[in-house]
Parts: C-alpha cells; sequence; structure tokens
C-alpha cells in the first residue's frame, strides 16, 4: 500500500509537536536521572544550586570508535560535554572555566561566588576580554561587559566583518590588534585551527603582558604526543594525514586538524605561556581540565 502524502500545512506542525514531545520527553528523562544520582550543585556561571543534567548520549558510538575511547573515557567526555546547569545551560567546561575565571579575578581581594556576581562587579567591567567562539553559559553572562568582545568562526565570512550581528575572527589569523585583551577565553577550539602553532601565537599576540588565555581542550589520555590529523593545502583543500575525525558526531562536524596527546601543556610553554592545568591531570575519569596560559610580562 502506497502512502498517502501529508498536506505541507498538516505536516509542519506535526513535526514541530513530534519534536517537542521528543525534547519534553529527553527533559524528563534527565530530570529523572538528575534526581536519582543526586546531582544536585551550585553552578559557578549563574550562582543558583540545581538539577546538573549527564547525557550520556552526547557522545556517540561513530565518535567513541574513530578516537578509539574506552568506556570510562567516552563517559569522562560526555560528563565534559553535558551535566549542564538546569537553570542556565551551562556544561561542565564552562562551569570549570568559571570556577577558574574566579579565582584569577577576585573583587576586592575576595572571590565571587559566581559569575553573574562577578560580572557586575567594577573589576570585571574593567577587563578587555576576546570570546573566541561562543561559549554557552558564560557568553550570555558575560555579554554586557563594557569591553567584552565576542566572536565565532564563520566560513567564507571577511575577517573582522559581521554576519547578522555576529563578528568573524579565525585564531590563525585574529584581526584584533596587539597587546590589545586582559583576557582571552575559548573552549574546544584549538584543535579545529590548521595550524596549532600560529593559533597560539595569535593568541599571544592579542593578550596584554600578564593576560591570560583561560581555555579548555580535548585532550586524550591514550594520545601520547600530539599530532596533526589534517593540514590545509594552498588550494584551500584538505590534506587528510589521519583518518578524519569531525566534532562532535565523528563523521559529522567541525574538522579536527590536531589530536592533543598529553604533552600538551609542553607544546603551551614552547608557544611561550606560562601554562597551568587546574583540576588534576587528564585521565580515563575527568577530561575537563581548564588551561591556564599567562604571557610573560617582560
Amino acid at each position: 500500500m502506497s502512502k498517502i502524502p501529508l498536506p505541507r500545512v498538516v505536516k509542519r506542525p506535526l513535526v514541530r509537536a513530534w519534536n517537542e514531545a521528543h525534547r519534553l520527553g529527553w527533559l524528563a528523562r534527565d530530570y529523572a536521572s538528575a534526581i536519582a544520582s543526586g546531582r544536585h550543585e551550585h553552578c559557578t556561571v549563574c550562582g543558583k544550586t540545581g538539577r546538573m543534567f549527564y547525557r550520556r548520549r552526547v557522545i556517540p558510538p561513530r565518535l567513541v570508535q574513530l578516537w578509539g575511547l574506552t568506556e570510562r573515557q567516552a563517559e569522562a567526555l560526555a560528563r565534559k560535554e553535558s551535566c549542564d546547569c538546569a537553570n542556565c545551560g551551562a556544561k561542565l567546561r564552562a562551569r570549570r572555566m568559571a570556577e577558574v575565571l574566579l579565582d584569577l579575578y577576585p573583587i576586592n581581594g575576595r572571590r565571587a561566588s559566581d559569575l553573574r556576581t562577578w560580572a557586575g562587579s567594577h573589576e570585571a567591567g574593567r577587563l578587555r576580554i576576546a570570546e573566541i567562539n561562543r561559549i554557552d553559559g558564560i557568553h550570555e553572562t558575560l555579554h554586557d561587559l563594557a569591553h567584552f568582545h565576542p566572536s565565532d568562526f564563520i566560513p567564507n565570512a571577511h575577517r573582522g566583518g559581521y554576519v547578522h550581528g555576529v563578528r568573524h575572527e579565525d585564531l590563525d589569523g585574529l584581526t584584533y590588534e596587539d597587546d590589545r585583551f586582559d583576557l582571552v577565553l575559548t573552549s574546544e577550539t584549538l584543535e579545529h585551527v590548521p595550524d596549532l602553532g600560529r593559533a597560539l601565537a595569535e593568541v599571544r599576540r592579542v593578550l596584554v603582558p600578564g593576560g591570560s588565555h583561560v581555555f579548555t581542550a580535548p585532550v586524550a589520555p591514550h594520545v601520547a604526543r600530539t599530532f596533526p590529523r589534517a593540514r590545509l593545502r594552498r588550494d584551500g583543500s584538505v590534506e587528510e594525514l589521519a583518518p578524519p575525525i569531525r566534532h562532535p558526531g565523528g563523521d559529522v562536524g567541525y574538522q579536527v586538524f590536531t589530536d592533543l596527546g598529553m604533552d600538551f601543556p609542553e607544546i603551551l610553554r614552547d608557544a611561550g605561556f606560562e601554562t597551568e592545568v587546574r583540576f588534576g591531570p587528564v585521565s580515563d575519569d575527568d577530561l575537563a581540565q581548564v588551561y591556564v596560559c599567562r604571557k610573560p610580562t617582560g
């Protein structure tokens, strides 16, 4: 029996209703899981205490397969990429970045309780901050600061130009002048830049002496040495040097140019940064480290 096609005027609301029911179903499961697991924490981004939603499904099997992750590592990566705050939506990696910022930049000599409170301070208002690619939770919290400069990578856009009100910047060639920012924020971005060394040099260039780059990056404990998975040819085409991986789907998403290994802190120091790794070393059970790279003074 052949299927009878539905009129578009009927199909569209049915699809919307189906998608909304699907979303609400997952949300109910997430709430139930958070309650059963006792994931009830203070959020360092919004300052509220509430449920944190762990979602193992955000790391698809194809990515696990291509990256060679164990199940423990896949679960750790899922914690990093979820554990969303029920109030503001900030993932674990964003909440950990917020915690580091609160440590680095106290208010009147005292550590603020959360990033939202911190963003309302005179000290935060004076900082010149560049956010290279949107960091959910942090972006919304810092957006109204006087010297907050957000940008995203927008394919085929003019560097330094705006598309629908969003500035386009590329880490391998930032359009900002030297010594522009006190703080640069990135999250899960460096692995997607074709030339890691050039990206680090660009960040160092735009930081003032004593300024910091605070970021997260996907470092895998089973990768001993950082290596290139792909490189960009002069004609703009991509040459694959290892089996290709894309984030977040494995085969779908943004091309991974560099696989970051356990030698990553050494690479950061060789790039001219004073480097600190927060939240312990990378391990099979914790992949949500935050890196603090300070441009030396003098």
